[in-house]
């Protein structure tokens, strides 16, 4: 139950029509326990025995549940009442919830007699609860003012000073009304002027609203606006951090008088809160100790001296005007309350979506976007002002996505003591965080792509600096400026950039890279390796074949070369190179990988088991843990052929995977194919399911491409024709840039056979033979004629 007495007199679900009881209960609510003698005499001053009728009246209390609670001589109630909410949510400083509960006066309406020393009660209590609501409404009205929101200030202002049941604003009040109400030129503002003048107040022209709205830091905001007379506030920041904008927005919120920091003549900062030039300190220092007066003063290092030893003189003895000062620098005195700017954060600006991604939260570039202006714009006047190798050294920065001091050090030329004091200055002026990451780096690439050449120069400076696969994006940016010096050093870098592609798994971008290599004999076998991955697998050979003999000798082009070979299906001539690798090495374990992948080809299932564990203990000696699962995949695969129970042959590689969603997918693959291969199907589909999450969590194209293909298969032998062509067409857009030939006539071959397009059916098989999968198109010739057949798996590799 909940007791209303703002607007009205009345219990929320329920007719209760005892007016006098419900006032009783009204007071025990506001007024807390009370005795019973003090509650009779003020109810009942006049009749015959208070104590009696005191005693009536809580027996209808009793009927209220929650209404009474009694003990010995004093009562009180346990009755939510909406006047004590709303006092409740103006404590805790929720006021927008505090004004929501005001409907009106405090017992609006009341039609019982009064004695006078209840009726005095009444009135006092209705004109209180009418202030603090109109104070939560002035405290919502400046946060709407601060923020730049004029328009929803002046609202509120209007309805604080039209609060029903409130007494006249006073000369506190009135100011602040008056500010609020003249953001827009509302009609009350003039009303309000008048009375404030009439009491012979000073008012001040409000600040002009901002053109964007003021967003963030609305916990300092909070902290400056309750700041205490005497007390004193420091707001340190770099520059762009925001520090005058928080002035701006406090201002806006009204009472405060801004100074603006300024050295032309003693005492010129502190001049505009006199009404004349001050030719002593004394005129000043009698300002400064109004406890009344609320002074906020922007830019303390460019402060004349003299007003800045009044203010800490005044500061230390903690008494007078309240002080609010920004610097770039810690507090020169002690303070009450220090806040440290720094860029905002993406709770900040949740409801401005995707402006953090923007401008990660950098106060200069967040007011740029809101209003509308570009970010190289905004940046672009500040860097350019920027002495020309300070101005590179951004740049150079901002180009990485990971800044690398020492390398930048070098591709600028600079010592330690210059790039430290560079990177000093940049920090100080709000360019970048400590340690040389850029705010919003791609607004400061925005403004490179307006000078090409000298971005390109820029790029070649940082690639010849840096070291391994991090200078290849620099070296490639800088193609049209590369000197004979730098091939060489280009080439180390994508051969470099290549490794951690193909580690990292992405085979496609790697040989997209190498391919730009292709005469050099130093990235070939690398680049083989990038081609095998796509399924390229005879480019790949023939990029091994254009070695040199000395060179296809090396243990590394003799398994790559075997790899190619497998994967045509030239089993016995991969053996003959594979068998001649030895050593415990990395390439002894692919080399044992190529033999296994030919006992596969043959239906030597014990052998494939074999080689395919001899590599997967191999890898597990060099501490590679996804070669060696994958390796164990296909020893379980192989222990299924040759008659092991799937489940139970699966479950110990499939445990180690989880967590490794590139080698586990894999290995759903490879377990679904086997349940298919010895009949049990059904139990395929939710494998390959499985896997297809785990592929997708593994970013791993190829394994996606080659499950869609592999359901599609399912779907095509199942009659499911409409599903089937679904899974090879997501197959085909999966594939889209990874360059996978194979897998790619695969899908379109098998596609084109639901679909009865013979031509289409050529065309795919067309595109194999270019791609030398001339294996592949016999198997399809001889195991699928068009509209008669089975069509084929994706093998996983």
């Amino acid at each position: 139950m909940r007791l209303r007495t703002l607007g009205q007199l009345s219990v929320e679900g329920m007719t209760f029509r005892r007016e006098k009881v419900l006032l009783l209960l009204a007071y025990l609510c506001i007024e807390g326990p009370q005795a019973r003698r003090r509650l009779a005499e003020l109810f009942w001053p006049d009749a015959a025995n208070p104590m009696n009728s005191l005693a009536q009246h809580l027996v209808h209390l009793r009927s209220l549940p929650g209404a009474l609670i009694e003990d010995g001589t004093r009562v009180a109630s346990g009755m939510v009442c909406d006047a004590c909410t709303l006092r409740a949510a103006i404590r805790e400083g929720r006021h927008a919830d505090a004004v929501a509960e005001y409907d009106g006066a405090y017992l609006d309406g009341l039609t019982v007699p009064l004695g006078p020393d209840l009726e005095e009660w009444l009135y006092e209590t209705r004109e209180a609860l009418a202030r603090e609501t109109r104070g939560a409404l002035i405290v919502l009205a400046t946060q709407a003012a601060a923020h730049g929101h004029a328009t929803q200030a002046a609202d509120l202002a209007a309805r604080a000073l039209t609060v029903g049941g409130a007494p006249p604003a006073d000369e506190l009040e009135l100011p602040k009304l008056w500010h609020l109400l003249s953001l827009t030129g509302h009609p009350l503002a003039a009303q309000v002027e008048r009375e404030a003048r009439d009491l012979g107040l000073t008012l001040h022209a409000a600040p002009v609203p901002p053109a964007t709205p003021f967003v963030g830091r609305e916990a300092p905001l909070r902290i400056l606006t309750h700041l205490a007379p005497g007390h004193v506030a420091w707001i340190t920041g770099h520059a762009g951090m925001g520090k005058t904008a928080l002035i701006e927005a406090l201002a806006r919120s009204g009472g405060w008088s801004v100074l603006h920091g300024q050295d032309s003549a003693p005492f010129a900062t502190l001049d505009p809160l006199t009404r004349q030039r001050p030719s002593a300190a004394g005129a000043v220092s009698s300002v400064l100790r109004d406890p009344r007066l609320r002074v906020a003063l922007d830019v303390w290092e460019a402060t004349d001296g003299a007003s800045r030893q009044l203010i800490e003189d005044t500061a230390r003895e903690r008494r007078g005007a309240a002080l609010v000062i920004t610097s770039r620098l810690h507090p020169a005195f002690d303070v009450d309350v220090h806040l440290q700017l720094d860029v905002l954060t993406p709770d900040d600006l949740r409801d401005h979506p995707g402006l953090y991604e923007r401008t990660e939260g950098h106060p200069t570039l967040v007011a740029a976007a809101l209003r509308g202006q570009p970010l190289d714009v905004r940046q672009g006047a500040r860097v350019r002002a920027l002495p020309a190798p300070v101005r590179d050294t951004y740049l150079m920065l901002a180009l990485q996505d990971a800044p690398d001091l020492r390398a930048t050090r070098r591709a600028t030329g600079m010592g330690a003591d210059a790039f430290a004091l560079t990177l000093s200055h940049l920090t100080q002026e709000g360019l970048t965080a400590e340690g040389g990451h850029v705010y919003a780096a791609a607004a400061a690439r925005d403004l490179l792509e307006q000078v090409p050449v000298h971005a390109k120069l820029l790029h070649l400076k940082l690639a010849r600096a840096l070291s391994g696969p991090a200078a290849w994006p620099h070296y490639e940016a800088a193609r049209d400026l590369w000197e004979d010096s730098d091939e060489d050093g280009a080439a180390v870098a994508a051969g470099l950039r290549a490794a951690d592609l193909l580690k990292r798994g992405y085979p496609g971008r790697a040989a997209e890279l190498l391919d730009a290599f292709a005469d050099r004999t130093d990235l070939a076998v690398q680049h083989a390796w990038a081609l095998l991955g796509v399924g390229r697998y005879a480019e790949a050979l023939a990029r091994l074949e254009g070695l040199g003999s000395q060179e296809q000798q090396t243990v590394g082009a003799a398994v790559a070369r075997a790899t190619a070979l497998v994967r045509l299906g030239r089993a016995d001539e991969a053996v003959q190179l594979a068998s001649r690798v030895s050593g415990s090495g990395p390439e002894a374990a692919r080399a044992a990988s190529v033999l296994a992948g030919a006992a596969f080809l043959r239906g030597e299932w014990e052998d494939a088991r074999r080689h395919s564990q001899v590599a997967a203990d191999v890898w597990q000696v060099h501490g590679n843990r996804e070669a060696r699962l994958t390796e164990l995949a296909f020893v379980a695969k192989a222990k299924v052929r040759l008659g092991g129970a799937p489940a139970e042959t699966f479950r110990d590689v499939l445990e180690e995977s989880r967590g490794v969603p590139s080698v586990r997918g894999t290995a759903l693959v490879n377990y679904a194919q086997v349940l298919i291969d010895i009949g049990q199907a059904d139990l395929a589909d939710p494998v390959m399911v499985e896997a297809l999450t785990e592929l997708d969590r593994a970013g791993d194209q190829l394994g996606l491409a080659a499950t869609q293909i592999n359901l599609g298969v399912r779907r095509h032998l199942q009659g499911r024709l409409g599903e089937a062509a679904q899974h090879y067409r997501l197959a085909v857009v999966t594939l889209q840039g990874t360059g996978n030939i194979r897998h790619l006539g695969l899908a379109l071959s098998n596609l084109s056979e639901i679909d009865g397009d013979l031509s289409a059916f050529e065309d795919s098989l067309s595109l194999l033979v270019g791609a030398g999968q001339h294996d592949l198109v016999a198997l399809i010739r001889r195991n699928t004629t068009l509209g008669d057949g089975d069509p084929l798996r994706a093998l996983p590799s």
